[in-house]
């Protein structure tokens, strides 16, 4: 039988890989949430890259593995340089460096698939920066090596544009219009399979709330042209074995590539697959590197969605129960909030409180019942006193 090693999994995460045809070992972080108490875990800094060279060599080449994968952002990039140094099956170094730099794979595509692209520069071309604000006037700045929507703020005027966004560290991107959208791939051999199309919506501030499946404003052609436009991405970066998400704007015929990454999406992504195709995508996420491909199982419901759950800053005085809803079912629920525990400004994804899945009978009802569940005040605050 052989062995898998995955970096750096979230207890469901390692539950769902013990359906695969292998061994699987884990390798965590010290400290990091315990997995189930018949896994094999392995503990050691994998985010000190040269400490984990020897680690592999130590230690994980005397298992042999078939393939070590991540599907999480922080291991991508070690789990990669691990496959490389084994000289076993891994998504390829060069294409998760690209993805987890964002200048880098806006470069990328500027050479290769500059129809995906919006105008963008980096924060310390002075040059560049003026032209892009004269040219296009409302402008996404983004650190370029962000996660979690953290720190992407919209500028409308370069002289609102901070010093410290004047940086190497910050891309600048034209602000895409249109509609936002979640991609699920897996690619296998070059040949890049969407397992799902989430359809996203966002606070002002670029932060995620809710994603529904599929997506009510894309039809049929629509979701078919985003599929083409992912594979012409997933092409340009060389991404050609391994599950990718990708975040794309769509106006009309026009898709802008927003950010990719080599791994599933997070925000439950992966629970509206599974409802609404019947593909364990976390399962497929991992196994396609000992060969174990995409398997299908019988869609829980036409529709779902995940829903984020947030209030108003303050200290928290009371939280409601999971509601009843008038459009769909509540499938799974969690609001771990407390009164008393406070409520920061809603600035990433991480200021969330918590987060609800929903089905429903149809992508119609699943629009009512995500705008039902977001207007619900289920937490109340009131103000913290100034000290």
């Amino acid at each position: 039988m052989s062995t898998l090693v995955v970096v750096g999994a979230n207890p469901t995460v390692a539950r769902e890989a013990k359906a695969l045809p292998c061994k699987v070992v884990h390798v965590q972080l010290p400290g990091a949430p315990a997995l189930d108490h018949d896994d094999q875990v392995l503990t050691t800094d994998f985010l000190d890259l040269s400490d984990f060279r020897v680690f592999t060599e130590e230690v994980l080449r005397p298992l042999a593995p078939a393939a070590v994968v991540s599907l999480t952002e922080l291991g991508l990039e070690p789990a990669a340089l691990a496959a490389r140094q084994l000289g076993v099956v891994g998504v390829d170094s060069a294409v998760v460096r690209v993805t987890r730099d964002k200048l880098e794979m806006r470069r990328t595509l500027e050479c290769r698939a500059p129809h995906l692209n919006p105008a963008f520069a980096a924060g310390d071309d002075e040059q560049a920066v003026a032209r892009l604000f004269a040219a296009h006037g409302r402008v996404v700045a983004k650190p370029v090596d962000g996660v979690g929507s953290a720190s992407v703020v919209l500028v409308e005027d370069v002289r609102d544009l901070p010093a410290d966004r004047r940086t190497a560290a910050t891309l600048l991107e034209q602000f895409a219009t249109g509609r936002e959208f979640s991609v699920e791939a897996l690619s296998e051999g070059g040949r890049h399979t969407v397992v799902g199309i989430a359809e996203k919506g966002t606070t002002d501030g670029f932060i995620e709330v809710s994603h529904m499946m599929p997506p009510p404003s894309l039809d049929a052609p629509t979701q078919r042209l985003v599929g083409r436009a992912v594979g012409e991405l997933l092409d340009a970066i060389g991404l050609t074995d391994g599950p990718s998400h990708t975040e794309v704007m769509v106006d009309g015929e026009e898709v802008v590539v927003i950010e990719t990454h080599t791994r599933l999406g997070g925000d439950g992504i992966a629970d509206l697959v599974r409802l609404t195709t019947g593909v364990e995508w976390r399962q497929a996420a991992l196994g396609w590197a000992v060969g174990a491909g995409i398997r299908r199982g019988t869609a829980a419901a036409p529709a779902a969605a995940t829903v984020f759950l947030t209030a108003p800053p303050g200290r928290v005085t009371a939280i409601a129960p999971s509601p009843a809803l008038a459009h769909g079912d509540i499938h799974s629920w969690d609001l771990p909030v407390l009164p008393g525990d406070e409520v920061h400004p809603l600035r990433s994804s991480a200021d969330r409180l918590g987060m609800a899945v929903l089905t429903a009978a149809d992508i119609g009802a699943c629009k009512a019942a995500v705008a039902e569940l977001i207007a619900a005040a289920l937490v109340t605050t009131a103000p913290v006193p100034a000290s």
